[in-house]
């Protein structure tokens, strides 16, 4: 720095600055600025060096005008045409030092305007060294959160072996398990079989016998399923819907306790599938039959 200006010159910058390019495009500018500052002062100069000539000229013509004063018409229209090129002259120096007064204000505005970026530069690269130096930091926490990332990813990588481990295990542990539940299941249903076979040795056969009686007629006419019912003291059947059918034998069931039997009679041509009528004897058996009922507790 020379008398408080930066040296601009590339052999006086620091290789490590941030804005090497940006100074010389600066220097460019304010050398394009100069030259041509310069360029203008040297036509202003010519100007007014023309503009004296012309005034010599005119003293030099009005002397001459003084002289030949009996000259023709001619003459004064030439001095006519010379004041008013005159005149021109000096409008014309009158517009070269307006532009030489805004030049050198331009050039001063110049002047601050570089040096404010000069300011800035300065303060850019002692921004640019603060950054450099939290980079830096961020640079080892990165180094220091890949490491601990690799940790992680050793430590996941082993769960995940062990997990693999334990769900082989469990699978086999399941398909045993699955083996053990099946041969339980046959033996529930030998034991099971055998039960029924046992209870039925031992139950005395289902009879009428002594046993409130009561009828259930079940078939499809149509396409429809009809329920009729005949109680212990009925002549003959009535139709009945399912759900007053399931009130009478409730009904029954609880006047008669262990008394109940229902006889339930399916017609030859019923139009009944073989499904449809197991399932509804089935269903009022278990429910009001004394039979199903009394049966021993398994």
């Amino acid at each position: 720095m020379n008398n408080g200006f930066v040296d601009l010159r590339r052999g006086h910058l620091s290789s490590e600055s941030f804005w090497p390019s940006f100074t010389d495009i600066m220097m460019v500018v304010v050398m394009i600025f100069l030259l041509t500052s310069m360029v203008l002062v040297v036509r202003n100069w010519k100007l007014l060096d023309q503009l004296r000539h012309s005034m010599a000229a005119e003293e030099q013509a009005s002397r001459i005008i003084h002289d030949t004063s009996a000259e023709n018409s001619t003459l004064e229209e030439q001095l006519t045409q010379a004041q008013t090129d005159i005149s021109l002259l000096r409008m014309q120096l009158l517009q070269a030092n307006e532009q030489h007064t805004k030049l050198e204000k331009t050039l001063e505005d110049k002047e601050k305007q570089v040096i404010t970026v000069l300011n800035n530069n300065t303060q850019l690269k002692k921004n640019l060294s603060k950054n450099e130096t939290r980079i830096a930091g961020l640079n080892t926490k990165i180094a220091t959160l890949n490491n601990n990332l690799s940790q992680l990813s050793t430590n996941l990588e082993q769960k995940q072996n062990l997990l693999e481990e334990t769900n082989n295990k469990l699978l086999i542990i399941s398909q045993q398990h699955e083996d053990d539940s099946r041969k339980l299941t046959d033996l529930e249903e030998n034991y099971g079989s055998l039960k029924v076979k046992y209870d039925k040795l031992i139950r005395p056969a289902r009879t009428a016998k002594g046993k409130y009686v009561v009828s259930v007629n079940f078939e499809r006419i149509h396409g429809k399923k009809r329920i009729r019912f005949k109680g212990n003291q009925d002549s003959e059947y009535r139709i009945i819907s399912r759900r007053r059918l399931n009130s009478i034998l409730a009904r029954l069931k609880k006047k008669h306790p262990g008394k109940l039997y229902i006889k339930i009679v399916i017609p030859q041509k019923s139009g009944l599938t073989y499904n449809e009528a197991w399932a509804f004897m089935q269903n009022l058996l278990d429910k009001y039959d004394y039979y199903s009922q009394t049966q021993p507790e398994p």
